[in-house]
């Protein structure tokens, strides 16, 4: 049996705006997941613009900097903010396209009803539509990979820790090289060695929240070659300096 972190909903948004106001660059202590139903709204995920359409969506984890743009498009979207345990690690994140399917829409309208409700079971309720949405989104992210975008991502994670060569990983999923890392930032918007790195980071801010381990200790756990190459990736892919994160406690 399947047991579900608890979750505590702070905000559950509907809205339909001509104009979309921005978010300042913010580290968010909590799960931030927005639907756009309809038109168009600016993000930046991890460094990178991301633009929402018709159907998308976009996941910023917990403990992630989450920063929207002011956009002069109308749009129509749907937000959830969740806390949800540290160690809770979702599986998808940042930009997720046509992630809206038939049914999102009232799944949408239900939890935002729940939300409101004065009911005492509404927490549970949302729990249920929450996990529901974010299923969909696992799925349609996994419908949606590239079979040997998958192999790769696979390869990675299995030896995230370990020194990696593009010959050794294009080898290991019967690629040449080459085509290797134009196919994956082809499908993925990223380099394959920035996905590596990104990857890397999320593994130590996952440590930095829950071990005693020293910064130094934590850059060699998640395979980086030295600490100042760490921090530096570190600060560049989060927004702040690891020693600044940890001192947070995000």
């Amino acid at each position: 049996m399947t047991v579900f972190p608890k979750l505590n909903f702070l905000r559950v948004c509907f809205e339909d705006h001509n104009l979309v106001m921005p978010l300042e660059s913010n580290i968010i202590p909590y799960i931030d997941i927005t639907f756009c139903i309809k038109g168009e709204m600016h993000y930046i995920f991890e460094g990178e613009s991301v633009v929402l359409h018709d159907g998308d969506a976009i996941l910023y984890p917990q403990g992630s900097v989450r920063e929207r743009l002011e956009s002069r498009e109308a749009a129509l979207y749907c937000s959830f903010n969740v806390s949800v345990p540290d160690d809770f690690v979702p599986e998808v994140k940042g930009f997720l396209p046509k992630s809206v399917r038939s049914d999102t829409v009232l799944m949408l309208h239900s939890a935002k009803k729940s939300f409101d409700s004065v009911s005492y079971q509404k927490n549970e309720k949302c729990t249920s539509i929450f996990w529901y949405l974010y299923y969909q989104l696992v799925e349609s992210a996994e419908n949606n990979e590239h079979p040997h975008i998958k192999n790769i991502k696979h390869y990675i994670a299995k030896h995230l820790t370990e020194p990696m060569t593009l010959k050794e990983i294009s080898e290991a999923v019967h690629l040449v090289p080459h085509y290797c890392c134009a196919l994956f930032s082809r499908h993925t918007g990223m380099t394959l060695f920035d996905f590596i790195s990104l990857q890397r980071t999320e593994y130590a801010k996952s440590l930095i929240l829950t071990t005693d381990m020293s910064l130094t200790e934590i850059a060699q756990q998640s395979g980086f070659c030295d600490y100042n190459y760490f921090s530096r990736v570190f600060k560049k892919k989060v927004g702040i300096a690891p020693s600044k994160y940890k001192k947070a406690g995000v």
